[in-house]
């Protein structure tokens, strides 16, 4: 049984094993139980709540209290301006005063669910606030202790949340994934999307690449979707509305792109530079132009990052071309670029509601950003429950009726086209800056 520490601050590795507590054996059965089987006449998810709020969960005769860790983490983060509890509202233009679990819980509150459900509902619920505090951990990585230690130690800890002894609800694979998930959304003071860049650009190759490769999945997919629906396909409009995205994006294509390089230096097969070329493939989607051509505005201040990847690209151009045509969408195939959502984050609550509405079986987020090799896999079927959630009501819409998630392949293959049209020729050396 955890037992709360009054001292501050809190280190990461302290807080890790605070969280693991929870994890391990059967303590979250145990919670379950203590909600589910109360004696109480109020309602379980109305007990279910009041836990949440208060981050404090009854099990057997004592209880965890994870209140002092999730304060510690949480203030830090909101002095970086990095909103994790409590992500943005935009109907409302400012933070909910429920934090998302809660928010969560309300919803299925609404749903009606059969009695006999009940148990697996609180059980998935637990697990979804446990992932929010593990956002937590994932944005604080670099406060103490080694970094890339902190996310390997983390990435275990999502094991253990999706392990036999949870509800069965996977959301991510590792860390680095849920790092980027957790700032996946509109920030108002958005120097916090810098600073945690400039954090990232300290981790060692490898962690850098676990970041990179799905920062660049997910920026393609976030600006495909304001490409279509926000900006009616005007460019100048993205890219002057998402200047904070498109550092991120240099830094996730510009190290893919290194590890192409190595990765063919060292002679290895196609097959083992797939994931790295289909990296490529969707950050470059949504806005080509922006590395072949004279770097837009919001890169003005990374002209040698944005020199160094055209140079790259340059070396391997037609090899690339090539390596791109076995990403080439299809219609018997799942393709990521025919996935876009208006934020990542989206997904993760459309993945949450789904399972709560039917209990059916999905891959982890993840899955939507990597290539399926038939019709019918499991990304698939995913990524169209996730569209038809997201069309299911009108309050699930944006301002403009557009859905905030959408499967399209035919969209995926005008993004592909897009992609190797605007890219068949070689980059011409750019002009220094005047």
């Amino acid at each position: 049984m955890s037992r709360s520490r009054t001292h501050l601050p809190i280190s990461h590795q302290d807080a890790r094993e605070q969280v693991a507590a929870v994890l391990y054996g059967c303590a979250r059965d145990q919670i379950v139980n203590a909600l589910h089987g109360s004696s109480s006449s109020e309602r379980v998810l109305d007990r279910l709540r009041r836990a949440l709020r208060s981050h404090t969960f009854p099990c057997g005769s004592g209880r965890f209290v994870l209140r002092p860790i999730v304060d510690s983490l949480d203030a830090r983060s909101r002095a970086e301006g990095i909103h994790i509890l409590h992500p943005w509202d935009h109907a409302r233009q400012e933070h909910p005063r429920e934090m998302g679990p809660v928010l969560m819980a309300d919803f299925c509150g609404r749903l009606n669910l059969p009695p006999e459900r009940e148990r697996a509902v609180v059980a998935l619920l637990l697990d979804h606030y446990l992932l929010t505090v593990l956002s937590l951990l994932a944005v604080r990585v670099w406060d103490n202790g080694d970094p890339d230690q902190n996310l390997d130690a983390l990435s275990q800890l999502i094991e253990l949340l999706h392990g036999p002894e949870g509800s069965g609800l996977r959301i991510v694979d590792d860390a680095e994934t849920l790092l980027l998930l957790a700032v996946s959304y509109y920030h108002p003071a958005e120097e916090s999307y810098s600073r945690l860049l400039r954090k990232v650009q300290t981790l060692d190759r490898s962690h850098l690449l676990q970041v990179a490769l799905p920062s660049a999945a997910m920026l393609g997919s976030h600006l495909r979707w304001g490409l279509r629906f926000m900006y009616q396909r005007d460019l100048v409009r993205m890219r002057a509305d998402n200047v904070v995205d498109y550092p991120w994006l240099l830094f996730s294509i510009l190290t893919s792109m290194r590890e192409y390089a190595r990765l063919r230096e060292a002679g290895t097969d196609v097959s083992q530079r797939e994931p790295v070329v289909a990296a490529l493939l969707n950050g470059l989607s949504a806005d080509p132009w922006a590395f072949r051509d004279q770097p837009p505005t919001a890169l003005a201040d990374m002209r040698v990052e944005h020199s160094e990847f055209r140079e790259l690209f340059s070396r391997y151009h037609f090899d690339l071309l090539h390596e791109f045509s076995r990403q080439r969408p299809a219609p018997a195939s799942y393709s990521p670029l025919g996935f876009a959502c208006n934020f990542p984050l989206n997904a993760v609550v459309g993945t949450v509601a789904c399972t709560l509405i039917d209990d059916a079986p999905q891959p982890s987020l993840n899955a939507l950003f990597s290539r399926a090799h038939s019709g019918g896999s499991p990304a698939e079927t995913y990524a169209r429950r996730l569209t038809t959630f997201a069309l299911g009501s009108r309050e699930r819409l944006d301002a403009t009726g557009a859905p905030l998630i959408v499967y399209d392949p035919y969209d995926g293959a005008q993004h592909y086209n897009l992609v190797v049209h605007t890219l068949q020729y070689p980059m011409q050396p750019m002009r220094p800056a005047s």
